[in-house]
This record gives C-alpha cells, sequence and structure tokens, in this order.
C-alpha cells in the first residue's frame, strides 16, 4: 500500500514576499479561470436561442424566471426550455404566461396587454332626473360616475321625460382613467302662451282641459288642436304644430258673444242634427245659432221618421228643444221554404199572418229553423219607398252533408279517387250485338250507394309501397315494370290485401275479412277501401245517362279513332296474335297511366292499357226482370270477373265495354284499380 504523507496548511503570510514562480502561478490560475468562464459563455452562447418579444405596450416590463438569459433590447437569448413569464405595464393587467422555447432559432412571441377598466362621470347640465343607459342598460341618474367600463367603444344614452334622448357612441380609454362627460339634453317642447279677451277662458288642448286664460303652457313637440272656450262667447278654435324650443304666441284671442243659444234632446238619444241644412251634431246637443232669425232644425235617425222644428231665439237668450221619434215601418215580404218553417227577427219567434211584416228602418236579425234541416241566418236593413222580399229555402241536413263531401279525394299513397252518385242503368248487351258472348246477359241494375273510383288504375309505384318485391315483368324486351306503369301480374287476392293495407294506413275499416292470411269474405258495410264491383265499373264505364250507355270507349263504331287508347295495335304485332289494323297507339306494352284522354266520367284507362280485377265472383246467370240492387256478386266463386280491353285485345269482342273475361291466376295485362263507399 502507498504511504500518503498529510500536508500541513499554512495561512498565507502577507508579509511574505512573493516569488517569481508564485506570481507565475497565480497567472496560470487566472488564464484557467478565464478560459473556462469564455468555454461557459461560448457553450451558452452555443446552446442558447434567440427569442424575439413583442409586447404591447412598448414600455411594459418582462420578468422571465431563469438567471440564464442574455436580454439584447428586445430579443433573448434563451436555452430550450418552458418559464414562467410575467409582464406588466401601469394601467394595464399583469399578464403571465408560460413561454416554451424550441429548439430552433430566431422563435418571435406577441402579448397585448388588456387594459384596466375605465371610469365615466357622466353630467347633465340642465336636468337632475336624467336616467343613463349604458350599452343598453340603466345606470342610475345623472350626475353619476360610472365605474369599472370595460376599454373599447360603448353605446350611451340618456333620456329624460319631456326631453329629446340623447344618444353617443363613446370610446373608454381604459387604465383605470375617469373621463368626464357633460351634456346639455335639448327640450321637447316649447312655450305657448294663450290670452285672451274676455280673460278665464278654458284652454282645451285635444278637447282636454289644460288651464285657463291667461297662461303659458309647456307643449311638447307635434300638432295639437286648441279651442279657447268662455260660456256664453263662441269657440276659438285653431290647429297648431309645435316645434320644440321655438315659443309660439296666441295674445290677441277676441271671443264673440254667443248670438243665441239652443238645447236640443230627442227621444231616443243620437238623432243627427242639421241647422239651417248643415250637420250641426247628435243629440243632445247645444249649439249657437243666429238670433232673431228663424232656424229650421231637422232631426234624423235610421229606423224612426225624421222631424223638423223652426226655432226663433233672441239674441243672448237660450232655448231647449225636446222631441219624440216615431218609429219608421216598412212592409217586407217573407216567403218561407217549408213553410212551416219558424221565423225569428232579432232573436224573438214572430207568427206570419200573411206573407208581410211591418219591420223598422233599422238593421235586424232574421233566423229561420226547423227541425231536418241546416238554420237559416241573415241581416236586413228595410228601406222606405225600397219594396224587400224575404226569400229562404231551408236546406236538409242530408242535402248540406252532400253538399260538404269532397268530391276528390287523395289517399295515403298518392292516389285521387272521383265521387260519384249512381242511378239505374242496364248492364250486359243485346244477342244480336256483333262480338257479344253468352255471359253478357242485359241486367237493370239501380246503384243507391254513392262510392269512390280511382281516377286511375293502380301503379308499379304506389303497390310497391304494399309490396316492394313484386314485379310487373317483361315481354318480348319491353318491360312492364315501369314506375308509372299499371301494376300486373297480380293475383285478385293480392288486389284486395292492397286495398285491406291501405285502409289500414288511413284507420278505415278493412273492407275483406281475412283468416289464415287469405280473404274469406267482406264486410258490405265497411267504409274501407276494396275493388269496385262489377256493376260499378260498367256504369262508370258505360252510362252516359238513365237511357243512353256506351258500346266502346270511344263510341259505337270500329275502329277506334286515332289515339282512343292503349289497345293490341302494330307495335305488339310481332308477338301478338290479333291487333287492330293500321291502329297505333305508340306502346307495345302497358304504356304509363293516364297516357290517353279520359272517359266522359273523367276516369283514364277504362278502356286498355291493362283489363281490371273487380270485387265480383264470376257467374253467369239468365236474363230476369228483377231489378239488382247494388250487387254484390256471388257470394262465393272459383274465378273472379276482369272487365275491360288491354293492350293485349284487339277484337271487336274484347274491346266492347260489355265485354266480360274471368279467371282466378295473375295475367301480365290484368291489373286493377280501387274504389270506396261513401257511407
Amino acid at each position: 500500500m502507498q504511504h500518503i504523507e498529510p500536508v500541513i496548511f499554512e495561512p498565507p503570510n502577507p508579509h511574505k514576499k512573493i516569488t517569481p514562480q508564485s506570481r507565475s502561478l497565480i497567472s496560470r490560475l487566472i488564464i484557467l479561470i478565464s478560459c473556462v468562464f469564455l468555454i461557459v459563455i461560448i457553450w451558452f452562447l452555443f446552446t442558447t436561442k434567440s427569442i424575439h418579444l413583442i409586447v404591447e405596450p412598448g414600455n411594459a416590463i418582462i420578468t422571465i424566471q431563469t438567471p440564464f438569459k442574455l436580454a439584447l433590447a428586445d430579443r433573448y437569448l434563451l436555452r430550450k426550455n418552458s418559464y414562467n413569464i410575467e409582464i406588466s405595464a401601469e394601467g394595464y393587467h399583469v399578464l403571465k404566461d408560460v413561454l416554451t422555447v424550441e429548439d430552433k432559432q430566431n422563435q418571435e412571441f406577441s402579448y397585448k396587454l388588456d387594459p384596466l377598466p375605465g371610469h365615466l362621470q357622466v353630467n347633465a347640465t340642465n336636468v337632475n332626473e336624467a336616467k343613463v343607459f349604458l350599452d343598453g342598460i340603466e345606470q342610475g341618474l345623472v350626475p353619476m360616475k360610472v365605474n369599472d367600463i370595460e376599454a373599447g367603444t360603448h353605446q350611451l344614452g340618456i333620456v329624460a321625460e319631456r326631453y329629446f334622448p340623447y344618444e353617443q357612441t363613446i370610446e373608454i380609454k381604459g387604465k383605470g382613467i375617469t373621463q368626464d362627460l357633460n351634456i346639455e339634453l335639448i327640450p321637447a317642447w316649447a312655450e305657448v302662451k294663450f290670452a285672451s279677451t274676455p280673460e278665464t277662458a278654458d284652454i282645451l288642448i285635444n278637447d282636454e282641459k289644460l288651464s285657463s286664460t291667461p297662461s303659458t303652457l309647456e307643449l311638447l313637440q307635434g300638432k295639437y288642436s286648441i279651442r279657447i272656450k268662455k260660456s256664453g262667447f263662441k269657440d276659438w278654435q285653431n290647429t297648431i304644430d309645435v316645434i320644440a324650443s321655438e315659443p309660439l304666441a296666441f295674445t290677441d284671442i277676441k271671443l264673440k258673444p254667443a248670438d243665441a243659444t239652443l238645447f236640443i234632446e230627442s227621444d231616443p238619444n243620437g238623432a243627427n242634427v242639421t241647422i239651417d241644412g248643415d250637420y250641426a251634431g247628435k243629440t243632445p246637443l247645444e249649439v249657437a245659432i243666429t238670433p232673431g232669425k228663424k232656424s229650421s232644425v231637422r232631426l234624423y235617425k235610421q229606423g224612426f221618421v225624421s222631424k223638423t222644428n223652426n226655432v226663433n231665439v233672441a239674441a243672448g237668450q237660450s232655448e231647449r228643444l225636446n222631441i219624440k221619434m216615431s218609429t219608421e215601418l216598412v212592409e217586407v215580404m217573407f216567403n218561407l221554404q217549408p213553410t212551416d218553417a219558424k221565423l225569428y227577427i232579432d232573436n224573438k219567434i214572430v207568427q206570419l199572418s200573411g206573407t208581410t211584416l211591418a219591420l223598422s228602418t233599422t238593421q235586424h236579425t232574421i233566423s229561420v229553423s226547423k227541425e231536418g234541416y241546416v238554420d237559416y241566418k241573415t241581416t236586413i236593413t228595410p228601406i222606405e219607398g225600397v219594396p224587400q222580399q224575404v226569400n229562404v229555402t231551408l236546406k236538409s241536413l242530408k242535402q248540406q252533408k252532400m253538399e260538404n263531401i269532397k268530391q276528390l279525394i287523395k289517399t295515403s299513397a298518392g292516389q285521387e279517387l272521383k265521387l260519384f252518385n249512381p242511378y239505374k242503368f242496364t248492364m250486359g248487351a243485346s244477342r244480336r250485338e256483333p262480338g257479344r258472348r253468352a255471359n253478357e246477359m242485359i241486367q237493370t241494375v239501380e246503384l243507391k250507394r254513392p262510392f269512390y273510383l280511382s281516377i286511375n288504375e293502380i301503379t308499379n309505384n304506389e303497390f310497391s309501397l304494399f309490396k316492394a318485391s313484386h314485379s310487373s315483368g317483361s315481354l318480348q324486351g319491353h318491360s312492364m315494370n315501369n314506375g308509372t306503369q299499371p301494376v300486373a301480374n297480380i293475383s285478385w287476392e293480392e288486389a284486395a290485401l292492397y286495398c285491406n293495407w291501405l285502409s289500414q294506413k288511413e284507420s278505415f275499416q278493412p273492407f275483406y275479412i281475412i283468416k289464415n292470411n287469405k280473404v274469406s269474405g267482406f264486410n258490405a258495410r265497411a267504409d274501407g277501401y276494396r275493388l269496385p264491383t262489377e256493376a260499378e265499373w260498367e256504369w262508370a264505364a258505360r252510362s252516359v245517362n238513365e237511357s243512353d250507355s256506351l258500346k266502346f270507349p270511344w263510341g259505337d263504331k270500329m275502329p277506334p279513332p286515332k289515339k282512343s287508347g292503349n289497345y293490341a295495335d302494330m307495335n305488339a304485332s310481332g308477338f301478338l296474335g290479333k291487333t287492330i289494323n293500321n291502329y297505333n297507339d305508340g306502346f307495345a306494352v302497358s304504356a304509363p297511366v293516364g297516357s290517353f284522354a279520359p272517359n266522359h266520367n273523367g276516369l283514364y284507362d277504362m278502356g286498355g292499357n291493362v283489363a281490371e280485377w273487380v270485387h265480383d265472383y264470376y257467374s253467369v246467370q239468365a236474363s230476369n226482370n228483377r231489378i239488382a240492387v247494388d250487387p254484390l256478386g256471388p257470394v262465393k266463386g272459383e274465378f273472379h270477373v276482369v272487365r275491360g280491353a288491354s293492350w293485349a285485345h284487339g277484337t271487336i269482342t274484347e274491346l266492347r265495354l260489355s265485354y266480360r273475361d274471368y279467371t282466378d291466376k295473375p295475367r301480365e295485362d290484368v291489373g286493377f284499380r280501387i274504389a270506396r263507399y261513401l257511407d
């Protein structure tokens, strides 16, 4: 082990002489320390980043809490790190933040100090009760000091009664500074002097007594009706425009003595009065008239006989005229249907002994009523010399109900249905009619129940709301599945289920009875949607009136005129066996519904496009003389009836409106339309 000798420390002796060797050692030590310090400085300069601080206001004091920083004007040298910084200036809020120095040069930071709130001393030199508003908020009454207002733009308002409002946009400097604002409100009135001869006359402003002459009134700016009034004198009247701060004076008002006074009363009150042809007012009335002169006073009021009196009043005298007016009666003729209806005049029942009543020439309320009928009410004002007759024909409740019924309705799926009020007609065709089939027996039918029938056949779009997966298919490359084409390739049961679905959507009672997802019957009293009956379909397609009906949709002769409908035409000759010679409707298969003109009842495609399922089971019954009332067809059956020609039909048999077909399967040329009973 190495032996270490202890060194004994000897304090320096100030009197000891420094040897050259010692001086050389000290010099080397100073140089060493300087080098180390220089190295530290160089290291600091090389590891710091230049930071530019932009501060507003420029005289703010910046304190960065670190000893290791170098300040050069508005730039600092700082090493990468986060530092607490504090910036302060007189009149501003102190700002404290964290300064994060990143590893890059020439970083720039901007700070703006928020000034302290300011104060505003508001004085009004000519008002003590003015309200001060700052930014729409009431502050108090002048004179006052509004404290702690944020620096910036503010809206000042001062409001005082009888002065124009004062508004000003002010700029608050903030920084704790108190700003003075001295204002003078502008009066909104002017002084108006009144003096009259004689004095103590009433001063009425807009018919309100305010004072007596002589007086000086302060009136707000505006237009006024002035009346100076004193008993025994004629009124002095004027209309003046008062402009604020512009005084007016009416000091030379000379009241003229009233010549004579007439007090006019009537029974009843409110009679109109004219004196010598000039309108004077309504009774009771006090009016001045020319003394010593005969004046004609006429009173008239609606419902009463006018009266005229002559008066002559001496100067300075007064006279009272009290006139009782008699009721003016006029004969009014009444013609009531039904004749036993009850008549009320001014809410009182009246018994007609004949056909006329004497009524006063005032307005009267006329009411006519009878059980089972709609009440009638009106007002009349009989006029003397003008004949007047009141003709009233009461509507029955049933008639009113019919009038209020909508002629067109629209379903939630978008179909429009039209209301029909059918009548007795004849179904079928004569045996001698060319093309007639054996199942077209003649039958008299009476349809008593009004019904709605859809204007168009149900489209693919409308049916897809019920069954989105359905396709009407295509033929020879021609689609029948476009949205506006009529739905096809559906069974009768699908059509009936669609009707029930639509009824349920609209909260109607379903027409068809469903058991185990199958139609098992129907409820004839239900108000829901259904398929039209065969009788309804034929009536809507054929019947023109109670004696005339159509053979074809276009008339009585073949061939169909141009654009009569969508039938088996030249476009379908490549895939249909029988087509109409030289007929071209523009469509090989079904057409968009409503592509052709409607029939006489406003219904589209009752012939052509697709044939249509109807409600009835198919049957063949012999003709009989009994009238069928609202027939619904057999209760049971194997097939359902199909009515109307389609785009696939082109023979005289099929094109006739009496043609009856039947099937139990879907067909590419069979669709349907919907119906509903009114009741």
